[in-house]
């Protein structure tokens, strides 16, 4: 039946999260019966079927959750982040496979579907790829890898590859491939994209990367390096949106288009969802970012 998983999980919410139930409720009353099927599927494949398996996830959830909502306090009281460098925030985040398996990674995961600003931009996302001429594509910072898995499911012909700086979330990642039965058209390997720029690739994603780095104007010049003359990059951002490991603090769509731009990059489409609820005026939390080609 439609939506038994996510009621299984949605009740166990309100029951040991109560406070962030209403998420998982708002994305349910957004999104309809498709939703629910879909998220049902994404649980049973990634997690398998015994509902033992899926609490370790929600817990992660929960944690991820946690702290987002702490840093994006921290970031209302005293307009900055938290986090200072990139190589603080690699240390203590992308190289603890503690930290990455058992919150950082599945909470990504599941934030993409019941968090509703982060599932109308895979949705987005999803609609710019039918038009695109796409053999091969690099996703650079995989993260959870749910956009990869969603290139090689709605492009069978086309193959890709996974860059990032943790093992940890790549070989997430891979193992998200392999369960959605799309893991033989993709590899994974970790790669400084700047200081080693791969061969270029149809398409680049860098979904929610740039916000992480202490110099992301450089990294979109990579961005572009990676691109074949005439292919496409999907590029976003979050902005003044406070998390654990997010360094550089975009305020608005046209400040991440800048960077994209200054790059060499045409940009073709925008694109911002805002985090639902109440927030402080001027800072409240965004996605953003573009579809852009590479001129010949």
């Amino acid at each position: 039946m439609v939506g038994e998983i996510y009621k299984q999980l949605s009740a166990k919410m309100r029951i040991k999260y109560p406070n962030y139930a209403a998420a998982w409720d708002s994305a349910r009353s957004c999104f309809g019966d498709a939703w629910e099927q879909e998220f049902d599927h994404a649980v049973v494949t990634l997690f398998g079927p015994d509902p033992d398996r899926w609490l370790p996830a929600i817990d992660g959830y929960a944690h991820f959750a946690t702290d987002a909502l702490r840093s994006q306090i921290f970031f209302e009281r005293n307009g900055r982040y938290q986090a200072s460098s990139y190589a603080e925030v690699a240390t203590k985040y992308y190289h603890n496979q503690e930290f990455m398996r058992r919150a950082y990674l599945p909470g990504m995961f599941l934030s993409h579907y019941v968090w509703a600003h982060h599932h109308r931009m895979l949705q987005w996302y999803r609609s710019l790829l039918e038009p695109l001429t796409i053999g091969t594509f690099a996703e650079v910072g995989t993260g959870c890898g749910i956009y990869s898995k969603e290139t090689l499911r709605l492009r069978p012909l086309s193959s890709g590859k996974g860059f990032d700086i943790s093992e940890h979330s790549l070989e997430f990642t891979q193992g998200v491939a392999d369960a959605f039965g799309v893991g033989k058209r993709y590899a994974t390997e970790v790669r400084d994209i700047v200081a080693d720029t791969p061969a270029p690739s149809d398409l680049v994603i860098c979904q929610e990367v740039l916000e992480h780095l202490d110099e992301p104007a450089e990294f979109c010049r990579a961005l572009y390096r990676m691109t074949t003359p005439g292919g496409h990059a999907y590029i976003t951002a979050a902005i003044n949106a406070g998390h654990v490991d997010h360094i550089y603090l975009y305020r608005n769509l046209d400040e991440v288009a800048a960077h994209i731009e200054a790059a060499g990059f045409e940009i073709l489409e925008r694109h911002q969802e805002v985090a639902p609820g109440a927030k402080k005026p001027g800072m409240e939390p965004c996605l953003g970012g573009a579809l852009c080609r590479r001129p010949l």
